[in-house]
């Protein structure tokens, strides 16, 4: 029997809205298409993976214990989002998709290893989409990837590509981390933990910097460079920082005055950051970088490269660059009066370069709220994190985002205070938000401006922020 899957897709959520005989409908549409359930579905690569085989004509389902409004948002795309991992969500005939952050013994886990399902990895099932595309440009590094491969789309989409986008985030103006195209172009993140970056295979990649990073997987920053350069020997054709750590064929640098791809006559101009762009010593163009922050410089040069191997011309480059409208938690402002932004960073170096953005945009004092992400990070980073906040008057520490890791009292948010403290820096500490949140307003009605830094759920602080502001100024 000939199925018309894309038929079928409408029909079923029409079913869904109308609640038209579902459970009849929605039991013979299971019998002809392919089943997924995502264990972790509101993480932001899973979503959106899960959105693009929903989008593919398949049924799709998951569960999650957090993110109610990526929950919610799923379901409004006809996602079926179970609230909690119990093995009754588990049934014979799906694939089982899981992310990294899954513990082993997660009872949907087990329970689908008890049936015999096929179960893969988020990585696996990236690796299995992209090779639905004539070209896979796949972005590597220990940070920056995001807004990089967010960068790059916004070349090609400007350039009338249509290119399909996958990123850990979400975009300014989207919902998720997935904008679907035409299938010749495949733009994604490639991370590095689990060598998840080694299911793809890509045409361009990209690697923008190897630092230590994800030692609790890799247990030496050598392993962590070999994995690198798996990657990178991977890659039909490879764009890469300039530096001695990668040995590959077919490789075009950027970042350095002597690289093939090079930022010359830099300017600070009204906010954004203006060079020329230099392809192997000769002029190329003039760039005005949308996205703040210094780092961005060397971002922009990483999508030059890309957009140069595949032949975009100098003014689509340009307007990309220039109009790349940003991912949300990547330097967010959350507030303009009183300056209030949240970014994502939270390694050392990322800290590092985000103080030193914000610190260009405002003469009042900075107190910076930071929330360590793992452990693991924070112990084998934990000598940098305590020096990286140069610049600030105080550090707020928070209580740690353990992710899928347990409790270490050495590497702890606390623990890190208690080291911060001893240096004689102003600091403090708290393990609840709520208490966090009455510290920072009083600190802003003191006229400080506040970078609140971390990948976990931090972000609940900064938007709780902009929702106090907001109530107080009407």
């Amino acid at each position: 029997m000939q199925i018309n899957l894309l038929n079928i897709h409408f029909f079923i959520k029409f079913v869904e809205k109308n609640n038209v005989v579902s459970h009849c409908f929605l039991f013979a549409y299971k019998l002809y298409v392919k089943k997924y359930h995502f264990i972790g579905i509101c993480g932001a690569s899973m979503s959106a993976l899960a959105l693009y085989l929903k989008s593919e004509g398949n049924y799709v389902q998951g569960s999650d214990i957090s993110n109610s409004k990526i929950a919610e948002k799923l379901i409004q795309q006809g996602i079926v989002v179970f609230n909690q991992h119990q093995k009754e969500n588990i049934n014979k005939g799906f694939e089982i998709v899981y992310s990294y952050a899954i513990s082993n013994d997660n009872v949907e886990l087990i329970e689908a290893k008890k049936l015999g399902l096929i179960i893969k990895s988020r990585a696996e099932i990236l690796g299995e989409i992209s090779k639905q595309f004539e070209q896979v440009i796949a972005v590597a590094g220990s940070h920056g990837k995001t807004t990089t491969t967010a960068m790059i789309y916004s070349c090609l989409k400007i350039a009338g590509k249509e290119p399909t986008l996958h990123i850990g985030g979400e975009l300014i103006d989207n919902d998720f981390g997935l904008v679907i195209g035409d299938k010749k172009y495949f733009i994604c993140e490639a991370c590095e933990y689990c060598d998840s970056f080694l299911k793809l295979s890509p045409t361009i990649g990209v690697v923008l910097n190897i630092e230590p990073e994800h030692l609790d997987y890799f247990k030496t920053f050598n392993n962590e460079i070999s994995s690198f350069n798996i990657f990178a020997n991977q890659c039909t054709s490879l764009i890469a920082f300039d530096n001695e750590l990668l040995k590959a064929n077919n490789i075009l640098t950027f970042g350095k005055h002597n690289s093939n791809i090079s930022a010359k006559n830099i300017e600070f101009i009204d906010g954004k950051y203006e060079y020329d762009c230099f392809i192997n010593q000769k002029f190329s163009m003039h760039i005005r970088v949308g996205a703040e922050g210094e780092y961005n410089i060397i971002n922009s040069l990483a999508v030059i490269g890309v957009c140069k191997a595949i032949n975009i011309s100098n003014e689509y480059i340009q307007q990309g660059i220039q109009n790349y409208q940003g991912v949300k938690r990547r330097y967010e402002v959350i507030s303009s009066c009183p300056y209030i932004v949240h970014d994502y960073a939270h390694h050392p170096t990322e800290i590092k370069n985000t103080i030193k953005t914000f610190l260009k945009h405002t003469n009042n004092k900075v107190v910076v709220v930071f929330q360590p992400h793992t452990y693991s990070r924070t112990k084998t980073l934990f000598d940098s994190f305590i020096q990286c906040f140069t610049g600030v008057n105080e550090v707020i520490f928070v209580k740690t985002y353990s992710a899928r890791e347990k409790y270490d009292k050495s590497a702890s948010s606390y623990f890190l205070y208690k080291t911060y403290k001893k240096t004689g820096k102003s600091c403090s500490y708290f393990a609840n938000f709520n208490i966090g949140i009455k510290k920072i307003i009083k600190k802003i009605k003191d006229n400080y401006s506040i970078l609140i830094l971390g990948a976990g759920d931090i972000v609940d602080v900064a938007y709780k922020l902009k929702s106090v502001l907001k109530n107080n100024s009407k």
